[in-house]
């Protein structure tokens, strides 16, 4: 018998698609950035290039627009998934991926910009 029960939902806020110009920087140094797919109060998802190289995981990330002032630095973060998303060129040694992330505790003006990101960014 085939078990049809929903699997629990562990996220608290739904997820937003984000509009095009909405990035993150997952990692400082080589930086490694990558374009926000969808984005709530308690995470959000990012799909990046990689060359295959394991490295540190990041505690922290910061968002921003492309064109635009806007920037919140240093949100805590703990990595959820990663994982490897369709195929690779095959003249290039990059892999796309998508790193899913949960937001750790903010400061007040992260949480004033993040919730100016939902209303203004996200679809």
């Amino acid at each position: 018998m085939k078990n049809t029960e929903r699997p629990f939902e562990k996220r608290s806020h739904n997820r937003l698609q984000a509009k095009d110009g909405l990035y993150a920087i997952i990692k400082y140094k080589p930086t490694i950035f990558g374009q926000i797919i969808n984005i709530s109060k308690d995470g959000m998802a990012v799909r990046y290039s990689s060359n295959g190289q394991q490295s540190r995981m990041p505690s922290e990330l910061d968002v921003f627009i492309i064109d635009s002032n806007f920037y919140i630095e240093k949100i805590q973060i703990k990595i959820v998934s990663d994982f490897e998303i369709g195929d690779k060129s095959p003249f290039s040694s990059q892999k796309n991926r998508q790193r899913c992330f949960q937001f750790g505790e903010m400061k007040s003006s992260q949480l004033f910009q993040l919730d100016y990101l939902l209303q203004n960014y996200t679809k």
